[in-house]
C-alpha cells in the first residue's frame, strides 16, 4: 500500500526509508490472515490493483492497521490527514493531500457485497488512490 507524497513536497530519503519500514511492519502483519501472491506484490509496486483472492482483505487489513478505514470497513479521511501532518509541514501540501483525499471520498457510499469486512471497499479505495494519485501531482514513495 502506497503512501503519496508530493513532487514538490520536501520528503527525505530518510523518512522515505521509515514510511517503507513501518508499511513492511504491516505487511508483514496483514500477509498472515491474508496471504497474497507475488504477482499481487509486483502489482502493489507498480501500483496497480492486485488480482489474487486474498488482495481485498489484506488492502482492508493494511488500511486498519496504518488508521485510514475504521472497524466498521469505512475509509477515514481525517485520520489519513492527520498521518499527512505527521509527514508533511507545509500548508499547501496538506491542502493537496486533503484535496487528494476527497477525491475518493465517495468509496465510503458505495455498495459493498462485504458489508463492514471492508476487503471490497479496500479495493474500490486503493483504486481511486492509483487513479487519482497522478491528478494531484503524487508520486508514490
Amino acid at each position: 500500500l502506497d503512501f503519496f507524497y508530493s513532487s514538490n513536497a520536501a520528503v527525505t530519503a530518510e523518512q522515505k526509508s521509515k514510511i517503507h519500514e513501518k508499511l513492511e511492519g504491516i505487511g508483514l502483519l496483514c500477509v498472515k490472515d491474508n496471504a497474497i501472491t507475488e504477482d499481487d506484490i509486483t502489482s502493489l509496486r507498480a501500483r496497480k490493483l492486485p488480482s489474487g483472492p486474498n488482495a481485498p482483505c489484506f488492502l482492508a487489513c493494511m488500511m486498519k492497521e496504518i488508521g485510514v478505514m475504521d472497524s466498521d470497513g469505512k475509509i477515514q479521511k481525517e485520520s489519513a490527514l492527520e498521518i499527512a501532518k505527521t509527514i508533511f509541514e507545509d500548508s499547501e501540501d496538506l491542502k493537496n493531500v486533503e484535496d487528494y483525499l476527497h477525491s475518493c471520498a465517495h468509496i465510503n457510499t458505495e455498495e459493498v457485497s462485504d458489508g463492514d469486512k471492508g476487503c471490497d471497499r479496500a479495493m474500490l479505495a486503493y483504486k481511486c488512490m492509483t487513479e487519482n494519485s497522478s491528478k494531484f501531482g503524487f508520486e508514490s514513495v
